[in-house]
């Protein structure tokens, strides 16, 4: 449509984006959701029905924990889940916000998702679990990503909070969900190599949050929002206009929503806030916050967008193609005046 039209010129040119984004985006990459009628959570409840009432039952603290056996089944779904991240590659909407990075225009990413695909895209991600002197490490200032949710790449100790590798394929080296921690357990073996009492050592599990949990890094993440609305508030250039596009989520998380409605109300004046998803989320409670809501494909979206892209930069091409031909006609045109004199 016309409208539609009208508003993919108006993203394309604009000068500074947040993107903030859901598990929609990496479906096409081969990792299931969590609340569609084929996604995890009923995964989980057609499997393991007896043990929990709801498939989200699995990703509660209050519940996974409370028995060695429903503790057992978090951890294989870890695993698995984990195996599946590493065989998927970035999609559509990965490359779309790469692209925007190395246009420059990229302000940050938020993800609500746990697979590690905006590292495989090639954007700069922050993990708080990173050694400063690992090649992981990323000062949230220069992050280009921040998982609002953890991710799969380590398993953190519930005991000592030591983090370790999370391995990629079954059978490898390194430690899987689930397992002893490695720090408790040499600690352990010390003390009972000098006759002393042994220690428990703690299990490992991802560096994802659960429900009903606190986030161990909220304090870091609120911290870059607030920088980041302000940078929105930063009226540099009036004319200048902030994008902020909500990618393939319901916004059922409450912690997402006020993300949102922080980032698009930062400067309503020159910001635009856009929603895709392939089913309506927003109603009334959304009016005055996003500005348009887009139902239908993600990965469709980010293709119009780059093509109006290229069309821009083939007009600028031309524009300035014509200018230097314009000028040449004047200067030949002077030095035919001038022979004549």
């Amino acid at each position: 449509s016309q409208r539609l039209s009208a508003i993919i010129k108006r993203v394309a040119s604009a000068r500074r984006f947040v993107v903030v984004t859901g598990a929609g985006i990496s479906v096409s990459c081969g990792i299931p959701d969590f609340r569609s009628s084929d996604g995890i959570f009923r995964q989980i409840q057609a499997s393991h029905g007896d043990l929990v009432t709801s498939g989200r039952d699995l990703f509660d603290a209050s519940v996974i924990f409370r028995t060695s056996e429903t503790a057992s089944i978090f951890y294989r779904w870890m695993t698995h889940l984990r195996h599946q991240c590493t065989d998927a590659q970035p999609g559509a909407a990965h490359r779309f916000i790469r692209q925007l990075a190395d246009r420059g225009v990229l302000l940050r990413s938020y993800t609500q998702n746990i697979d590690g695909l905006e590292r495989k895209a090639g954007l700069a991600v922050w993990d708080p679990y990173a050694a400063k002197d690992s090649s992981k490490y990323v000062p949230w200032r220069n992050a280009q990503s921040v998982p609002l949710h953890g991710s799969m790449d380590r398993l953190v100790c519930q005991l000592c909070s030591s983090s370790f590798a999370f391995a990629e394929k079954p059978g490898s080296q390194a430690n899987s969900a689930g397992d002893a921690c490695p720090d408790c357990t040499a600690r352990s073996d010390a003390r009972a190599a000098h006759g002393r009492r042994t220690l428990p050592a703690g299990k490992l599990r991802p560096t994802v949050v659960l429900y009903e949990e606190p986030h161990p890094h909220c304090e870091d993440i609120a911290k870059i929002i607030s920088h980041d609305a302000r940078a929105l508030a930063s009226r540099r250039d009036a004319k200048a206009i902030n994008v902020v596009l909500v990618f393939g989520t319901t916004l059922k998380v409450p912690g997402c929503r006020q993300l949102v409605r922080r980032l698009a109300t930062a400067s309503p004046g020159n910001t635009v806030t856009i929603l895709v998803n392939n089913e309506p989320v927003c109603g009334k409670s959304w009016d005055g916050v996003v500005d348009y809501q887009v139902i239908g494909s993600v990965e469709d979206w980010c293709s119009r967008i780059e093509k109006q892209w290229n069309a821009q930069t083939k007009i600028t091409r031309w524009t300035r193609t014509r200018k230097r031909a314009d000028s040449s006609g004047c200067e030949d045109k002077e030095n035919a005046s001038s022979d004549k004199m």
